[in-house]
């Protein structure tokens, strides 16, 4: 057999004003054909599984471009054009391929394209022709319609958010096309619309946990082979957007597509009490103010740069200052030229230094503050599951007024403790910890704080869904509309 074997993706908020790059992609995962040579990361992760096993079975394996670039606005068309060419181009020069496994995102936008991955993968199938098995691996945060459907065989996307089984699903892709190659099974896919758009989190207590544990045990059992909830990209207004349920059957599409409507409509009935709950801006630091056994953890959600956002405001901070609070701790916050400045100086100096509010118009105000270098340390990572490693660039530690504030000069969320305790911060002495998530982190801090407040702050990602100028998004859609499909 010979596998031809890429990736490409990225999250894009078409809210947000600042383009996504080739230089962005680089920042995040750049590898020209040889994936195992590069730290196992969340976005190198299914590849390298995918060439190991392919290997494993005996298989010839080439290996194209593999891209990721953090979230953020849309991918300029020359960047995306470029990537897409190589990989394309790497195709053609493969010559006869049996199966092509791709891991993309599923949410990028680029300048005159508002579905990459389906203009990827329909030009790839426009290559290689039928006989070639096609199949993909997604994040749940994607868009997805029949134009990705009609173009591959088969289609795995994440189960989990916090996302902690992009290995898994990587490991079944490659089990399905296996069986696929091998004549075992024949894959249907079918893909159901529920009108809904969202964030659902599987690990939060509520109907999820039960609902994704049913994904998982009708999979393998009576002709049904994968099933999928795609929860959808909020912050893009793309005539695609929105929560679809995806089945995959063995050789009966009337099988999915029933699987496909039976979970869906389970899926929507049970979509009010999913919704991940944000507390008001004003709430959250009135209850910052009150001292506890353990420290409160405030998640800013709408500057995380997860959902695109910039990842640089400095609304929490300059609450935290009014407020009085001096027992803290802010991170991440992007600002390369900050950092840059501190590395000037030095531990230990004393310096004024203007904070944040740099980069986008969402960015809001800067903070000028006196401000104490107290940790330093470049090309700085934190860990991951499966002994991976997120890179975070150069770090820089400050304290303002009793507020140690973590600065990067990469964007990135808090994926793990990691991200406080190699780089000098303590945790389980403060008051209060702000950090730059939206629900990734939430598993991580169960035992170790007294509340977790995920917090609508001013910024890019605003929660609030009535409050966003959608012009191009299916209507009807919940919860800007009150049932599309009438089922409640």
């Amino acid at each position: 057999m010979r596998l031809f074997v890429a990736t490409l993706g990225t999250e894009t908020n078409t809210f947000s004003f600042f383009p996504t790059g080739i230089e962005d992609f680089k920042d995040t995962l750049w590898c020209e054909g040889d994936i195992e040579s590069i730290p196992s990361s969340p976005w190198s992760a299914p590849a390298q599984i995918w060439v190991e096993r392919a290997r494993e079975q005996g298989w010839e394996v080439t290996q194209s471009l593999f891209a990721f670039a953090s979230p953020a606005g849309p991918t300029t068309r020359a960047a995306y054009e470029s990537m897409r060419d190589r990989i394309l181009d790497d195709l053609k020069a493969a010559g006869p391929v049996d199966a092509i496994l791709l891991f993309l995102h599923g949410a990028m936008v680029a300048d005159g394209y508002d579905d990459c991955e389906g203009d990827l993968v329909s030009r790839m199938r426009a290559l290689v022709g039928t006989a070639t098995k096609i199949g993909i691996e997604l994040d749940l945060h994607a868009h997805i319609d029949h134009t990705l459907l009609d173009a591959a065989d088969i289609i795995v996307i994440y189960k989990t958010y916090p996302h902690i089984d992009h290995s898994e699903r990587a490991e079944d892709l490659f089990d399905l096309t296996r069986r696929t190659l091998a004549g075992e099974i024949e894959p249907r896919m079918a893909l159901f619309d529920c009108r809904t758009m969202g964030l659902f989190p599987t690990t939060m207590e509520g109907p999820m946990i039960a609902f994704t544990q049913a994904m998982f045990d009708a999979e393998g059992k009576d002709g049904i082979l994968s099933l999928s909830l795609n929860h959808g990209f909020p912050w893009a207004d793309v005539p695609l957007a929105g929560a679809k349920m995806l089945a995959v059957a063995d050789g009966d599409l009337a099988l999915a597509e029933r699987a496909a409507r039976d979970f869906g409509e389970r899926f929507y009935r049970i979509r009010k009490a999913a919704m991940l709950p944000f507390t008001p801006f004003e709430e959250a630091i009135a209850e910052a103010k009150i001292e506890g056994d353990k420290p409160l953890l405030i998640a800013d959600t709408s500057d995380q740069i997860g959902s695109g956002a910039p990842g640089d405001t400095t609304y929490v901070l300059r609450a935290f200052v009014e407020a009085g609070i001096r027992n803290a701790a802010i991170a991440p916050l992007w600002d390369p030229l900050a950092v840059r400045i501190c590395f000037q100086v030095g531990v230990g100096a004393q310096i004024k230094l203007r904070i944040g509010g740099k980069f986008d118009p969402n960015s809001g105000p800067s903070f000028d503050a006196d401000a104490e270098v107290r940790f330093l340390k470049k090309d700085a990572y934190q860990d991951h599951i499966n002994d991976e490693r997120i890179d975070i660039g150069d770090v820089a530690v400050v304290r303002v007024e009793g507020i140690d504030i973590l600065l990067t000069t990469q964007r990135t969320n808090l994926y793990s403790l990691s991200l406080l305790t190699l780089h000098g911060i303590t945790f389980d002495d403060k008051q209060v910890v702000s950090i730059k998530n939206l629900y990734k982190h939430k598993d991580l801090f169960v035992d170790n704080t007294r509340k977790q407040l995920f917090v609508a702050t001013p910024g890019t990602s605003n929660p609030d869904w009535s409050a966003l100028p959608f012009q191009r998004l299916p209507r009807p859609i919940w919860p800007l509309d009150p049932d599309p499909l009438g089922l409640d």
